[in-house]
């Protein structure tokens, strides 16, 4: 019984290797090229709902977060200062809580971090829907994710959380919105 199952399972290792592609043949994936997104809406208290397409014609720097996340939290304190130096080139900062409780957590965040810029909230699969993230991808609902938005509402980037762009938010934000200012 024992030889019938080492057979098996040699048998069946031999078949995936075989299978499996050369090393040489592994390519790196391609950059997304910039795409028009979904529409999109931050929820917010006591206030109607936020189109991105209400900010057609800037560029847009939003923020999925979860309020309770210190990261995002410490990160929020960063974006304030960058929003007011920012918005009079035509910049939009926007933040996204997309945690469970953030519709009841919102309040709260924003009247101790008081954010220089609007804050609301969306359905975790809304935000997935929204960047073409399959909910199975390893870092699809880690936060904070920052997404960059050109004049005409493409998404030009998309800073997964953990990446070296968190290594220095302050100076990344600014080389980013500059490039995008550019265009």
């Amino acid at each position: 019984m024992i030889m019938r199952i080492v057979t098996s399972v040699l048998f069946y290792a031999a078949i995936g290797l075989a299978q499996a592609p050369p090393e040489t043949a592994k390519q790196a994936p391609a950059k997304q090229a910039p795409r028009k997104p979904p529409s999109f809406s931050l929820l917010r208290p006591d206030a109607a709902p936020l189109p991105l397409s209400h900010y057609r014609g800037k560029v847009v720097a939003l923020t999925f977060i979860s309020e309770v996340c210190s990261h995002c939290q410490a990160l929020t304190l960063q974006l304030s200062p960058l929003a007011r130096e920012f918005e009079p080139r035509g910049v939009q900062f926007l933040e996204c809580a997309i945690n469970d409780g953030a519709a009841e957590g919102l309040k709260e965040f924003t009247m101790k971090f008081q954010p220089a810029f609007p804050v609301g909230w969306a359905a975790r699969e809304a935000m997935l829907s929204y960047l073409s993230l399959a909910p199975m991808d390893l870092n699809a609902t880690f936060v904070p994710r920052m997404v960059f938005l050109d004049r005409l509402g493409a998404i030009r980037d998309n800073f997964e959380p953990g990446s070296e762009f968190y290594r220095n938010p302050p100076a990344n934000i600014r080389a980013e919105l500059e490039k995008l200012l550019k265009r």
